[in-house]
């Protein structure tokens, strides 16, 4: 499965891949990427979203191996570093499970893990939700409430991917990320990886980040103070301080604080 990727930045330059989450796809990243020149930065289109629709139908587990072949096709074993949100985040977190050789650390927003003790029938239920034309009004009207600043050159785009997400196909996505469970093999992944919520989110996201945060040897979580999940796509200048200080072992923002 051959993704389509975005990759920018000197070859020779620490390589960052970006992982993007369910509403908006690779292209949303570049407002960060712009803010981190010194790096390769790498930003595919998951399989069902963008550029690599076709690819579809999309799971969390394919998602993971078609980004791992990618990796591998620009980098070899060398390791990268990670970065996920909300949607990419469950992949990226996938990643660290099955694949740690392959990345030097990882930054991960806004994720969620199932701790139900009926996983599948809650996961069936959240996707026959998302079918019905009452989810889909409410996605459309929390939309227009908060819309995203997006690029002249990228309207087209995203209006694509609004289309994409409105569209009964993407319960698809909705289940799978619902239905999302903590990987075997996370506990023994050595990846040095930072698990930021923002304080506005939900106690589920909260919950989350701290259990993967301690199932991992060198997890760390944090919180994002006065943000709410989509704040490395509205703040992207605070995100990409958080991302350079993380992969350079500095000092985090002061907005960034470690629980």
């Amino acid at each position: 499965m051959d993704l389509f990727v975005r990759d920018t930045g000197p070859l020779q330059a620490p390589a960052v891949v970006f992982l993007h989450g369910g509403r908006v796809s690779g292209w949303s990243w570049e407002p960060v990427i712009a803010r981190l020149p010194g790096y390769r930065c790498v930003a595919p289109d998951l399989p069902q979203f963008g550029k690599s629709v076709a690819l579809g139908p999309f799971r969390i587990d394919r998602a993971a191996e078609a980004v791992a072949t990618s990796i591998r096709s620009r980098f070899g074993t060398a390791g990268v570093h990670l970065v996920g949100y909300s949607l990419g985040a469950q992949v990226g977190i996938d990643l660290l499970a099955r694949e740690p050789a392959l990345f030097a650390s990882a930054v991960l927003c806004g994720t969620f893990v199932n701790t139900l003790p009926l996983v599948q029938p809650s996961a069936r239920f959240v996707g026959a939700l998302a079918r019905t034309a009452w989810s889909r009004r409410l996605v459309s009207y929390l939309w227009n409430a908060r819309p995203l600043e997006v690029a002249a050159n990228r309207t087209a785009d995203y209006r694509e991917d609004m289309r994409l997400a409105l569209s009964e196909d993407a319960a698809q996505i909705v289940s799978a990320s619902a239905g999302f469970t903590v990987p075997d093999g996370l506990e023994t992944s050595e990846v040095p990886a930072l698990f930021i919520t923002g304080a506005g989110e939900p106690w589920p996201a909260h919950r989350s980040a701290g259990e993967l945060a301690r199932r991992m040897p060198r997890g760390v979580n944090a919180v994002a103070a006065g943000m709410r999940h989509d704040w490395p796509l509205r703040y992207p200048e605070l995100f990409s301080r958080t991302l350079r200080c993380w992969l350079t072992n500095a000092d985090l923002p002061s907005q960034i604080a470690v629980r």
